[in-house]
C-alpha cells in the first residue's frame, strides 16, 4: 500500500519511529496534493490539510509499507483518523494513494501554514521526545 505523507512522517527520524524501521529514502518519491494547502492544527505544532483551489501541497508517497507498518502507523495517527483514498500528482501524473484523513472535527487549522524544515529547527526535539515516551507504553509497539 502506498501513503501520501505531508506533515511530520515526512521527517524520516520520525518515520523510523513509529515504523520500528527506516525507510529507505528511494521509498519516498516527491507528490503533490492539487487543491489543498497545509495548514498548523491550532493548538499543535502538527499540519492538516484544508481545500484551497489555489494551493498545492507538497509530500511523499512512500511505497512498500506492511500490514505491520500501516498498523503502526494507525496506531500514531490514533482514532481521530481513517485510511482514505487521495488523488495526488507523482511523477507528473494523477494518481489515488492512500491517507489518513481525520474523521473528528477537533483538528481546526490555524491562519499559520506548516512548513517541515520550520517545524524541523522549532518542534521537532521535543515532537520526538514526546513520541518516544508514548511508544514505549503503547500496546501496537511491544510486540513484534
Amino acid at each position: 500500500m502506498r501513503f501520501f505523507f505531508y506533515g511530520t512522517l515526512l521527517d524520516r527520524d520520525v518515520t523510523a519511529l513509529v515504523l520500528g524501521r527506516r525507510v529507505p529514502p528511494q521509498a519516498y518519491v516527491a507528490a503533490s496534493l492539487q487543491g489543498h494547502e497545509r495548514r498548523r492544527v491550532q493548538g499543535a505544532t502538527y499540519p492538516i490539510v484544508i481545500a484551497d483551489p489555489c494551493g498545492e501541497v507538497p509530500g511523499a508517497v512512500v511505497g512498500g509499507l506492511s500490514d505491520r507498518d500501516i498498523a503502526h502507523l494507525a496506531a500514531y495517527e490514533g482514532p481521530g483518523y481513517r485510511i482514505a483514498p487521495l488523488r495526488v500528482r507523482l511523477r507528473g501524473r494523477i494518481t489515488e494513494v492512500s491517507v489518513f484523513e481525520p474523521i473528528q472535527s477537533r483538528l481546526i487549522p490555524s491562519p499559520e501554514l506548516w512548513d517541515l524544515a520550520l517545524w524541523q529547527r522549532r518542534h521537532k526535539r521535543s515532537f520526538v521526545d514526546r513520541l518516544r515516551k508514548a511508544l514505549s507504553v503503547h500496546p501496537a509497539y511491544s510486540r513484534p
